[in-house]
């Protein structure tokens, strides 16, 4: 899948590939999805690429990503919605089957030089609470909810979870290398769930400095080119 992305700003890392991946091995998509913060538009895309009969609606802040989104599902004959609007201050009347999102987790000044990519990563521009309050209301009652998100936060996450009726109920850890501590989580969480939590084999990312055969494999499934839009 080839992706235009901002020549400066905030660009898709593995993050949303690893997302993108788990969501793919661990549901079958089908109904409404909505993928929040979208980007690029990479973690969506290759969903609907890969499960062609969902419908994607698309959503942003940034009038830029929404852009960017639209001509890359025209650019690979994907029928999808777009809509540039705060998650926070969202309202639609549709609910959603799932919801899917690499949601801004570092803890970074707001006083950024590069506006895009401050929007883009900044925990403080959508705040988990407010994330999960709106995921709820726009979630139907036995909904799924896919997202990334910092380990170092997992208490924090689990508590605003059950605040919002979402039970955990799918957890991977993705390590940097075999010997360093975890960079990022995957969560699997449904609504109204009485399930146990799964906790899936890790995944690590570097083996000899050369990327291990789990991460290239993911590389290889996601198929995605990067192109400069300016």
């Amino acid at each position: 899948m080839t992706l235009l992305q901002p020549k400066t700003g905030y660009r898709y890392n593995s993050d949303s590939l690893f997302l993108y991946y788990f969501i793919k091995k661990q549901s079958r998509l089908n109904g409404e999805v909505l993928d929040v913060g979208c980007g690029c538009g990479v973690v969506g895309l290759l969903l609907k690429r890969d499960f062609p009969k969902i419908n994607l609606t698309a959503l942003d802040i940034q009038p830029l990503n929404c852009e960017i989104t639209a001509l890359n599902a025209k650019k690979n004959n994907l029928d999808i919605k777009t809509i540039c609007d705060d998650f926070v201050n969202f309202k639609c009347e549709q609910k959603f089957d799932f919801i899917v999102s690499n949601p801004p987790f570092y803890e970074m000044g707001s006083s950024s030089s590069d506006l895009h990519k401050n929007i883009s990563r900044s925990a403080h521009n959508l705040e988990f609470n407010n994330f999960c309050k709106s995921a709820n209301s726009l979630i139907k009652p036995k909904g799924v909810l896919y997202f990334c998100y910092d380990p170092r936060f997992l208490d924090m996450v689990l508590q605003v979870l059950g605040e919002y009726k979402f039970k955990l109920t799918k957890l991977k850890f993705i390590y940097p290398k075999k010997s360093k501590i975890a960079k990022l989580a995957l969560f699997e969480a449904k609504k109204s769930s009485k399930s146990l939590c799964e906790i899936l084999p890790d995944l690590i990312v570097m083996k000899k400095k050369k990327f291990s055969k789990k991460a290239k494999k993911v590389f290889k499934i996601a198929n995605t080119k990067s192109v400069n839009y300016e």
